[in-house]
Parts: structure tokens; C-alpha cells; sequence
């Protein structure tokens, strides 16, 4: 008979274990006769306890697709950005006087099931949302794009990180992320200016507007492009700690980010062989050909 359970995780049947716990939370149903069958794995490993984990979770699981990031949940890295996301308050926004957090989620569900925590009457969910702004939650795959984004990463003088990488989807960039650009031990300022970043790449997609009144048809390609040129060519002078400080970016640096875009989307188009802009965009000659193209900003 197992008479307790330390450091207990659900690898497969989180959904199934959300669904009763909110059944009798928010119901009030009788869950006392339900059984639900498990299967208890003890991991001894703790060398290669994520490997485990990971692996566990990716055979166990035939009926759904599980996705690169899905099976990276439980590293080290991970667990820390999260912790450092649920300690760490942002300074409060001009013109407000209380401060808020930028919740992020390292495992799928995470923050609706922390929400509902909090209690489902108007009152509550208004309270998290105030303490926990929808407009600050992102993801793994979001993490990668805002990081890959901002700084070029050379392997055996291979280029493995940059826009043209962000540009080939959100699984392909953050298995290079996770592969080629995180560190061991993600600090506080680590999370500060990682959240800077974050608030550059949304600042950005913002200014780029959406139809009929957006710069074009290529945000998802012109706003890692333009970021990166920025980093490239003034990454130095951006203040990262100012901006984590203001939790907004200056009207000039707005300025500066909007009229990049609608260079780097000119000159992709006119640029990309045969009008293929997206899949040109997706090749290093492409991010090659921007930097060069462009002296100064």
C-alpha cells in the first residue's frame, strides 16, 4: 500500500485530472465513487529525470500530438523561469499604482487552471486578471520568438539562431532554442530583460497594425526581421532595463521600429527571387542580405 507521494507529477491525463477537480469545485458533484486508473512510474534517475519524464510522456501518448515544446515542460530551465515569473512583480505602469505579473506558462493549461484557482465569481477572476493581465501571459513557444529574435547564435560558424530561423514556425524555432540558447540558470535579470524583449516583439506587432490598415501581409515575417536589424544594428544602445523598468518602450523607439518595417517589407519584396517572400525568408541569405543591405538605422 503506498502510504505517500513526494513530488508528484501528471505526465499524461492532466485534462482528465482538471476536469474532475473542476467538476467538484466549481459543481459541487460527488466525486467520492470515481476511479480513475493510473499507472505510478518512480523515476530513481535523478540525473536524468526531465530525459525520463519527457520520454514517459511522449510514448504514453498515441491519441494526441505531442509537440516539441509539450515534451520540454519539465527541464530545469523551465521550472526556474516559472518560478521567477509567479515572484517577480512588474513595476507598475504609468499612470497605475499597482503592480503586475507576466505570467508564464511552462505547462500547457497552466494559466486558466491558475485562474480558476482563484475562484470562478466575477469578483475573483477580476481579481487575478488584475493581479495576472491576459496581455501579459506567453508561452514557451512566445519565450523563443522574443529570445531567438534578439541575438544571433553561431555554431562551428554556423548560424543556428536569427529572424530567418523565427520565421520557419514556433516548433522549428524553439527546438533551436532550447537546443542553442538558453542558460543553465535563468536569473532575475534574465526574466527582466526577457520581458523587455517581449514587450518590443508585441509593441511591434501593434504598430504593425492589422488589415485594412496594417503596413502589409507579412507581420509574421517583417516583425522578427525588423527586431533582429534593430538588435543587429543598435541592440547596444536599446535599454532593456529601462524598458522592463517603464514596461513600455519610448515614442521614438516606436518611431524608429515602424518605419524599419516598412523598409524590411520593401526590401523583401523586391528582393525575394520569384515573390516567394515567405519562403525566402525562411533561408539564412535572406537575413544575410538584410543586414548587409541596411548600413545604418
Amino acid at each position: 500500500m503506498i502510504e505517500s507521494v513526494k513530488d508528484l507529477q501528471i505526465v499524461n491525463g492532466g485534462q482528465t485530472t482538471a476536469s474532475i477537480y473542476h467538476t467538484w469545485k466549481k459543481d459541487k458533484a460527488d466525486i467520492k465513487d470515481i476511479v480513475v486508473q493510473v499507472k505510478l512510474s518512480i523515476v530513481k534517475d535523478k540525473n536524468n529525470f526531465a530525459e525520463i519524464v519527457s520520454r514517459i510522456a511522449e510514448y504514453a501518448n498515441t491519441q494526441n500530438k505531442i509537440s516539441i515544446s509539450d515534451l520540454s515542460s519539465n527541464t530545469p530551465f523551465h521550472i526556474e523561469l516559472e518560478k521567477l515569473s509567479r515572484n517577480i512583480w512588474a513595476p507598475p505602469v504609468s499612470g497605475q499604482s499597482h503592480q503586475t505579473r507576466w505570467f508564464y506558462e511552462r505547462a500547457r493549461g497552466q494559466y486558466k487552471n491558475a485562474m480558476l484557482r482563484e475562484g470562478t465569481t466575477k469578483a475573483k477572476l477580476k481579481a487575478f486578471d488584475f493581479k495576472n493581465p491576459k496581455k501579459q501571459f506567453f508561452t514557451k513557444e512566445e519565450l523563443a520568438k522574443f529570445i531567438n529574435i534578439w541575438s544571433e547564435v553561431y555554431v562551428d560558424d554556423k548560424l543556428v539562431i536569427g529572424p530567418h530561423i523565427v520565421v520557419r514556425g514556433s516548433q522549428k524555432n524553439y527546438a533551436q532554442f532550447v537546443a542553442h540558447n538558453i542558460p543553465e540558470n535563468p536569473d532575475n535579470k534574465y526574466f527582466e530583460e526577457a520581458i523587455a524583449k517581449a514587450i518590443l516583439f508585441r509593441t511591434a506587432e501593434k504598430l504593425y497594425g492589422i488589415k485594412p490598415n496594417s503596413i502589409g501581409d507579412m507581420r509574421y515575417i517583417t516583425v522578427p526581421y525588423s527586431l533582429a536589424l534593430l538588435s543587429y544594428k543598435k541592440g547596444i544602445e536599446i535599454n532593456l532595463s529601462e524598458i522592463w523598468k517603464k514596461q513600455i518602450i519610448s515614442e521614438e523607439l516606436q518611431t524608429t521600429i515602424y518605419n524599419l518595417m516598412v523598409q524590411v517589407e520593401q526590401f523583401i519584396k523586391k528582393n525575394a527571387p520569384g515573390a516567394l517572400y515567405g519562403e525566402w525568408a525562411k533561408k539564412e541569405e535572406c537575413w544575410v542580405a538584410v543586414k548587409n543591405s541596411f548600413k545604418s538605422i
